[in-house]
């Protein structure tokens, strides 16, 4: 595997990092193993407990490997510029939000990422990092992401669903900066779902401030035919009877200063990615960057005929050791559905890698796997890192909900030109049909 300058810095700070948040010492799993319910001592420490035990039953099995690129160079042209440009440019308040370091004053605009050399000693090292996690969604610009949902149970698959995310941020990239905001949104958001019939239409769009505003959410509902404004704690509910809400949605889309945050741990961890070389992306006619129906499949153990693994189980993934950061979240929130969420950080892609998640009363609940993907145009030119993993198992239900991502049936658009009128309460309207 190759390392990048950027990641060199950051191994000079290992030592130092190890000593400063005394992580375990792990056991060792090299390229080429295969961890399963025979040897799964090996990966002991390097997973979180949840999957650990799914792999001691047999249920899951990993086969390690490495990336044959630099993930540190996944980034579009103008987020490269951040990693130095924003370097002890912005700070966090009292109040967990960003603030320009010379003035003291929430900035109108941040491109890239806010805090690209990250202090584990930091008091404030996990609201920084999950800032970072948001503005990694917004360097991609405009999206149009069509995505399929499917129902996984013990006895195999159930249904599906058919979905449109469409994220349209006014922060993190070029083509938002200047952009006219009188009011001072971070991003505009609809999820809607349009297959099959009996739920189609239903809808959720969200008005994210920039700043202490908490969020303004809407809900379409087929069954009523009316546009509900809905409570922020609403986001934490399940999506049209799945495993999965929709502040999960890459790894985690909730509003930073509406938890609290802590870094508890540095460690190493295996993590799961879908290829270890890029896929191909396109560019359109007007300069929009896209994925092409020709990608790796993913392939789950239901679709294996014969497996011994669970049905949600990952047949097809590498799992690579990477550096992770364990940031422990708390909602403020008492209506909030979650108790608490664990999640294991890359510090290097700025993203989550999963998120194990607690109820109210303290007892662990479901986990939440993402996985990233490589992709780069012919030339070089345009290198980006992609989600290509949401994969929630619900232990107590012994049921998952798998979101396939792009594939050959969704392509998946970036830097998209869209219409801002469609985020008003008419243009959302489109959506609900």
């Amino acid at each position: 595997m190759r390392t990048s300058r950027h990641w060199v810095g950051l191994l000079v700070l290992v030592p130092w990092i190890v000593l400063a948040m005394s992580p375990l010492a792990f056991a060792d799993v090299v390229p080429g193993d295969v961890i399963d319910r025979s040897n799964w001592k090996k990966a002991e420490g390097l997973l979180p407990e949840s999957i650990l035990d799914w792999v001691k039953k047999g249920e899951f099995v990993l086969h390690v490997g490495e990336l044959d690129f630099n993930q540190s160079e996944f980034f579009a042209p103008a987020v490269k510029e951040s990693l130095t440009e924003n370097v002890g440019r912005y700070d966090i308040d009292e109040k967990d939000l960003i603030v320009d370091t010379k003035t003291g004053k929430h900035p109108d605009f941040v491109g890239g990422f806010p805090f690209p050399q990250m202090d584990p000693n930091d008091p404030k090292a996990g609201v920084k990092a999950m800032y970072n996690k948001h503005y990694h969604t917004f360097s991609f610009g405009n999206i149009d992401y069509p995505f399929h949902m499917k129902w996984i149970g013990r006895g195999g698959f159930e249904r599906e669903i058919g979905c449109v995310y469409v994220n349209a941020p006014l922060e993190g990239y070029p083509g938002a900066r200047g952009a006219r905001n009188p009011d001072n949104i971070e991003r505009y958001t609809v999820l809607s779902v349009r297959t099959p019939r009996d739920v189609r239409g239903t809808s959720v769009m969200l008005w994210r401030y920039k700043g202490e505003q908490q969020d303004s959410n809407f809900a379409y509902l087929p069954a009523i035919r009316r546009v509900r404004r809905t409570s922020p704690a609403n986001r934490s509910d399940s999506f049209v009877g799945s495993d999965v809400c929709v502040d999960d949605a890459w790894g985690y889309d909730g509003k930073i200063n509406a938890f609290d945050w802590k870094l508890v741990r540095v460690q190493e961890a295996l993590v799961p990615y879908k290829s270890p070389n890029p896929e191909l992306l396109v560019r359109g006619e007007r300069q929009e960057w896209r994925t092409t129906r020709d990608v790796k499949p993913s392939v789950y153990g239901y679709q294996e005929e014969g497996s011994q693994l669970a049905p949600w189980a990952p047949a097809n993934f590498i799992w690579v050791k990477r550096p992770v950061w364990v940031i422990q979240s708390t909602p403020r929130d008492p209506y909030y559905n979650y108790g608490s969420i664990q999640f294991w950080y890359d510090p290097e892609l700025y993203f989550p890698k999963y998120g194990v998640i607690f109820d109210r009363a303290g007892g662990y609940w479901k986990t939440f796997l993402v996985g990233h993907q490589a992709f780069q145009s012919e030339d070089g030119e345009m290198k980006l890192m992609i989600v290509s993993i949401q994969h929630m198992v619900e232990d107590r239900t012994q049921h998952s909900s798998i979101v396939e991502n792009y594939s050959d049936r969704n392509v998946w658009t970036n830097f998209a030109h869209m219409d801002l009128n469609d985020f008003s309460l008419a243009g959302f309207m489109k959506f609900c049909r």
